[in-house]
Order: structure tokens, then C-alpha cells, then sequence
């Protein structure tokens, strides 16, 4: 586990460290500029999402995105509920709690 007192930069910079030294061929690691965007940004809007308790209005708030925007990421990143349902996927990312 990380130390409390270290920030999302260190955590992230600790990982590549970890990432390229366990790389045969850093010249042979394509697209990881890419790889690492998508992954942080999946996780962070199905994070933000669970925590606004599935309101994408509040999430896209949250995160300083326009609500358009949002959704398109989220249908990317296949976060959408409604696409989610079509494709039959059983568990999106975020868990959408039970409003009292």
C-alpha cells in the first residue's frame, strides 16, 4: 500500500518506474502514452461515478467535464448503463448504490 502522504504524481511515477524496468525493449513499448490516459481516465470517471452514486450530471460536475463529453467517454470506456445493458455486460466498473 502507498503512503497516505503521497500524491497521485508519485504513485503514478513509481509505476512507470516499475513498468519500464520490467520492459525487455523500452524502444519496443508502443502507445504508452495512450495506454496509461485511457486507464487513469476509465478509472477515474468509474470512481467518480460510484461515488456520485451514478448521477452523471453531479460526476461530469465533479470532474469539470461538460455532461456530452462525459457520456461519450463513458460509452468509450463502455461505463454507459444503458449500453452496458444492451451488450448484456453484468457488472459495469461502478456499482450504482440504492437511493433511500
Amino acid at each position: 500500500m502507498t503512503n497516505q502522504n503521497e500524491g497521485l504524481g508519485v504513485v503514478i511515477e513509481k509505476y512507470l518506474r516499475r513498468f519500464y524496468a520490467n520492459a525487455a525493449e523500452v524502444a519496443d513499448q508502443a502507445n504508452v502514452y495512450a495506454s496509461v490516459m485511457e486507464e487513469v481516465e476509465k478509472r477515474l470517471i468509474s470512481v467518480t461515478l460510484e461515488i456520485a452514486e451514478g448521477n452523471r450530471l453531479k460526476t461530469a460536475k465533479i470532474l469539470g467535464l461538460n455532461r456530452n463529453t462525459l457520456l461519450k467517454k463513458m460509452r468509450q470506456f463502455n461505463l454507459d448503463d444503458k449500453l452496458i445493458e444492451k451488450n448484456k455486460v453484468i457488472q459495469p466498473l461502478y456499482k450504482r448504490r440504492k437511493r433511500k
